[in-house]
């Protein structure tokens, strides 16, 4: 514990001799400054700041007396109002999960950033490895300090209904406090991390409510704390982290005179483990195979079988089921002669049913014609995983038939006596001298009206025709032409499920509002770039810098708050009158 304090003491020194001056407070520590051989700490670096928008992750010192088991990372923000002005701070904890080699004295390194030409680095610290670390009061199975024990009557479970799945496949874990004591109160110290899963929100007790269960024949008022869904996103083995509760215990009264008793807080923590994601097989993999894992139904349909002039149709994809929708990609659409089948614009919902996560993916595809006639858009697949089953299937929509007028397309040229005429059934018209008047006088001003209109009427048509021709060639030309629209609907969108108080589905929709704009105004792949790489994009092509720089902003902010719990009421305001001053201002 002396060494602990010493660590944190140095980290305020470090702060007070002049980092509070620079743009950014990086500080570092670990959870505890004597450990046993191979027993697992975390080293947390932390870094505060303003403008923290593309903030990389610290680099580690050289490590050769310890082994990096993981790495996560999450981050916190805060507003402040001083003298009427509103201060909004974010903090960024860089997890590092470490085990020591040998035993000894040993020390860590300053950790370095370097960020917007400004270089930062935290203080080092020591770590005492010895062979078998004293356990720290208040866990499960330890004696606390003075008083009743808590050993065996007040602990944190962490269970996962399954510890290997197949990367994709969800996995439920359940974090459940048990009691034999009576409790007073208890507040969320340290959430659990999950590196290397994509994580899905099931329960969060908001109350104390224990229920009586029976563990190894004596009874506990439990109550569950938190449940949560997790899809590893890539195979091999990725740890769970550990929850920790601050408690209030009330103690009984010690004599006579102790009419109420006393409480004692303490610190108790559930134990992390590991869960094995295993690959998914290469044997009888499709090559339509879209990333979904689960039980998934698709479908298909055209909105219309007519597309007139320059309005596209609409070719809508919807994949639904059992699983994880978000990791589910795009269908492969194969080029069709006379048809440009553009990005679709892609739509995500995610519901909760019995503790399984289900959801709808939507693409829609905007269809253009290139020339009058008929089409027929070929069948196409979507492969799956079925992890039950431990086999691939795939599912097929189509064929889909359209027809096209209004495109511009010219009629055939037929050869007739050696000259090139436009059709072969135009009957010329011959004037008959008996019956032509002379035409009665008109004023200067009509002939001068129907010339103007002329010249209108040939000016629209080349406008039109070129158009036409720049839709069909150019693919950003064809982005921006319909990037207003499409903004309007995903905005309306957004402001229905504000009105609604659905926070999960309006920070999708705004996110995607917004970059789908900025990507079919600009024609950039927005997913393929971060928002730092975007931010200079953006720049580069006339985007005034502080408008830039709070689009992407804005970006980020839906990002944090659409995987952060309480993003609603007048913060989920706040972002979507950002968003239409931004997008405004474009």
């Amino acid at each position: 514990m002396t060494r602990l304090l010493c660590n944190k003491i140095i980290a305020l020194l470090a702060l007070s001799q002049g980092v509070f001056g620079a743009g950014l407070i990086m500080r570092a520590s670990v959870d505890r400054s004597a450990v046993g051989l191979g027993q697992e700490f975390a080293l947390t670096v932390t870094v505060e700041g303003e403008d923290m928008a593309g903030v990389p992750r610290p680099e580690l010192p050289p490590l050769p007396d310890f082994n990096l088991i993981s790495q996560s990372q999450s981050s916190s923000t805060s507003v402040q109002i001083i003298n009427g002005q509103v201060k909004k701070r974010s903090s960024v904890n860089f997890v590092h999960v470490l085990s020591a080699k040998r035993m000894g004295n040993l020390a860590i390194g300053p950790c370095r950033l370097s960020y917007q030409g400004q270089e930062y680095q935290s203080q080092p610290i020591q770590i005492e490895v010895v062979k078998s670390a004293q356990p720290e009061a208040g866990e499960r199975g330890q004696p606390a300090p003075a008083g009743a024990q808590l050993e065996g009557n007040l602990f944190i479970s962490a269970t996962a209904d399954r510890k290997a799945a197949y990367a994709g496949e969800q996995v439920t874990v359940e974090y459940t406090l048990y009691s034999r004591m009576r409790i007073s109160g208890m507040e969320l110290a340290e959430a659990p991390e999950y590196g290397g899963f994509w994580s899905e929100k099931l329960f969060d007790a908001s109350k104390i409510d224990f229920q009586q269960r029976t563990v190894e024949g004596k009874k506990f008022n439990a109550m569950t704390l938190k449940r949560v869904a997790l899809f590893p996103v890539s195979a091999g083995e990725h740890r769970i982290g550990k929850i920790t509760l601050n408690i209030g215990v009330s103690q009984p009264p010690r004599d006579f005179f102790d009419f109420f008793g006393s409480e004692r807080a303490v610190k108790i923590s559930s134990k992390p483990f590991t869960i094995t994601a295993l690959p998914l097989p290469e044997e009888g993999k499709p090559e339509e195979f879209c990333g979904g894992v689960g039980q998934f139904a698709m479908s298909a349909a055209l909105d219309s079988a007519m597309i007139t002039g320059s309005q596209p149709i609409t070719l809508t994809v919807k994949v639904s089921g059992t699983g994880n929708v978000r990791l589910i990609e795009k269908p492969a659409m194969g080029p069709v002669p006379g048809l440009r089948i553009l990005d679709p614009e892609v739509k995500e919902s995610v519901q909760i049913s019995g503790g399984t996560v289900r959801g709808t993916k939507t693409f829609s595809f905007p269809v253009l014609a290139q020339a009058d006639g008929g089409y027929r858009i070929p069948a196409f697949r979507m492969g799956f995983f079925n992890p039950r089953t431990k086999s691939y299937y795939t599912a097929e929509a189509g064929p889909f038939e359209c027809t096209a007028s209004g495109c511009g397309r010219a009629a055939p040229l037929v050869e007739a006596s050696g000259l090139k005429v436009l059709g072969t059934d135009i009957a010329h018209i011959k004037p008959d001298l008996t019956d032509v008047r002379t035409p009665s006088p008109a004023g200067p001003w009509v002939l001068l009206a129907m010339y103007g209109g002329s010249l209108a009427m040939i000016g629209g048509a080349l406008a039109y025709r070129g158009h036409r021709r720049r839709l069909e060639s150019d693919r950003g030309y064809a982005r921006r032409a319909r990037s207003g629209q499409l903004v309007k609907k995903r905005l309306a969108l957004a402001e229905r499920h504000l009105k609604r108080r659905e926070a999960g589905e309006f920070h999708a929709a705004l996110h995607q509002a917004v970059l789908g704009y900025l990507g079919d105004r600009f024609n950039i792949d927005t997913g393929a770039v971060t928002l730092e790489q975007l931010g200079r994009t953006l720049r580069e092509r006339g985007v005034p810098g502080e408008t830039a720089e709070g689009l992407v902003k804005l970006i980020e902010d839906c990002e944090t708050a659409r995987f952060s719990p309480g993003g609603e009421g007048q913060e989920s305001e706040g972002l979507f009158a950002r968003a239409r001053e931004g997008l405004g201002r474009l």
